[in-house]
């Protein structure tokens, strides 16, 4: 679509709103000289901020775009998964959260070294760095996809630009900028997906009523196949493979670990989940049935433009075409905020990680705190660059997948167990380092296996072992069930356990707290 729809009052909104946010971050560029004050906003934030963060991070322009497209083009197949976050954040409060501000880390794969050893930590680590990177390329490309139905020009000077914008305020600000853009970036997304709704049942001839007849005629309601059949993405593939993920996020992935450090009190970290979780499950839910919306509205009143769109620009048009200017500026400022606040937290957490874990711990030991502050803006400003050209390649090669497949099934996989490592950690007394190495080995081995056997050359080799396989949706979940079970039973075969330093850090011994709590003790 190359004819440019949005009006000048629709920009001068999306500037004021953009410039807004970069000026956020200059205010807190004096406020991230060290290390801790950079990456852990000196363990000051308050639980409300964090939860806005939490939520703006975890739902992104995956929600603004993916879902919506989704649901127009197929169904409510990523409904019942969405609840299972609900279910993962009981145990980030009660397992997560206490163990790491009980440890006193400042990275998630800082506590794998101190309990399994070096290998854990810089495995973990590099898988992770790995996600966010093709994570941030994913969600770049997604809207400036979007933007370019507004605004026209080349995708990829889009991309460029609008990159380097969230690098710039994400590098000179840190985690405090980070946070804070996230809190105006959430109440905007909010805002700005609910606005869109009434206008559109308000267009329709026969209002909510002809909605749910026309979405509810063509089954888009439907949460897929319920049928026990490992072979198909059916629903408990969805919601088992979701909480797999939403365990992961919650208990191994940095964006979330840094949140929990830099809360000021056990009790604000407590809150930061809750209030995150009980804002993006509804979140989720309305993009979904917005989509469903979108669909019954162009069946009802066709758009022969809408037929040559791709699924995700549908709503974007419906935006540019349908709102009134100014109101239609600020609506795509949301989707634009809701892709900052994943990217900044991504370009972030990716620094903190290779600086803390990668560079303070092989190369540059011992430096003050002010020159691991320095390397963090160097690595953020790298990773700012990493994400435009990752955009780049993804728009060069887009796959065919739906992007919240591809999402969903990327991070399974380059999670390769991950979460059972920390759990093995967590939980058990007896595994060792050599334990969790042989099961994570064996783990990777069989993912990628698994993977080979998938590809159109691995069909041929072994078809009729590749028929039996299941569907890649279940790869994290069988994953983990794998490392986990490998782990305990050679802890049990070889029957050492853990040196007695390490046994600090599982549940079942006391640490003395390294993070004040609220109570001062």
């Amino acid at each position: 679509m190359s004819n440019v729809l949005i009006r000048w009052s629709d920009l001068l909104v999306l500037g004021l709103g953009l410039a807004t946010l970069v000026a956020i971050g200059c205010l807190c560029a004096g406020r991230g000289k060290t290390a801790e004050g950079y990456f852990l906003a000196d363990r000051s934030m308050p639980g409300w901020a964090l939860g806005f963060s939490m939520m703006a991070t975890i739902v992104s322009s995956m929600s603004f775009l993916a879902l919506p497209a989704f649901a127009f083009e197929h169904n409510w197949r990523h409904f019942p998964g969405g609840f299972s976050y609900l279910a993962a954040m009981p145990v980030a409060l009660l397992l997560f959260i206490p163990m790491y501000r009980r440890t006193g880390v400042s990275s998630a794969y800082e506590y794998l070294e101190r309990r399994f050893g070096p290998w854990a930590r810089f495995y973990a680590a590099a898988c992770f760095v790995l996600f966010q990177i093709f994570r941030m390329g994913i969600v770049l490309y997604m809207v400036c996809l979007c933007l370019q139905t507004f605004v026209g020009g080349e995708l990829p000077i889009l991309m460029t630009v609008f990159g380097t914008l969230v690098a710039t305020y994400t590098t000179v600000g840190g985690l405090q900028a980070v946070i804070w853009t996230d809190v105006v970036q959430g109440i905007v997304l909010m805002i700005g997906g609910v606005v869109c709704l009434p206008i559109l049942v308000s267009q329709l001839p026969g209002g909510v009523n002809q909605l749910f007849r026309v979405a509810t005629a063509d089954d888009k309601f439907s949460w897929g196949s319920t049928d026990f059949d490992l072979t198909q993405m059916t629903v408990w593939a969805v919601v088992l493979s979701k909480l797999v993920i939403y365990l992961q996020i919650l208990g191994t992935d940095q964006t979330s670990v840094q949140r929990y450090c830099a809360a000021k009190s056990d009790r604000d970290a407590r809150g930061a989940v809750l209030l995150g979780g009980f804002l993006t499950v509804p979140i989720w839910t309305y993009f979904l049935f917005l989509g469903t919306a979108l669909y019954a509205f162009y069946q009802v009143l066709p758009d022969q433009t809408v037929a040559g769109l791709k699924p995700d620009q549908i709503f974007p048009y419906f935006i540019a075409t349908r709102l009134p200017a100014g109101m239609a500026g600020f609506v795509v400022f949301g989707l634009l905020a809701a892709a900052m606040s994943t990217l900044d937290s991504s370009i972030n957490a990716a620094a903190a990680t290779v600086t803390t874990d990668f560079y303070g711990r092989l190369w540059s030991k011992d430096r003050s705190p002010e020159h691991y502050a320095m390397v963090g803006r160097l690595l953020s400003l790298f990773f700012g660059l990493v994400m435009i050209a990752t955009a780049l390649g993804i728009h060069a090669s887009r796959s065919s997948a739906a992007v919240e497949d591809l999402q969903t099934m990327m991070l399974s996989i380059l999670g390769g167990g991950l979460l059972s490592l920390f759990l093995l950690g967590f939980l058990t007394r007896r595994v060792d380092s050599r334990a969790a190495c042989i099961a994570t080995i064996l783990t990777v081995l069989s993912v990628m296996t698994w993977l080979l056997l998938e590809t159109p050359m691995g069909r041929r080799a072994l078809p009729g072992l590749s028929s039996l396989l299941p569907d890649k949706f279940w790869v994290g979940v069988f994953a983990n069930l794998l490392l986990f079970a490998v782990g305990y039973g050679v802890s049990l075969l070889l029957g050492n356990r853990p040196p007695k330093g390490q046994l600090g850090f599982t549940v079942w011994s006391v640490v003395e707290p390294r993070i004040e709590r609220e109570n001062g003790t």
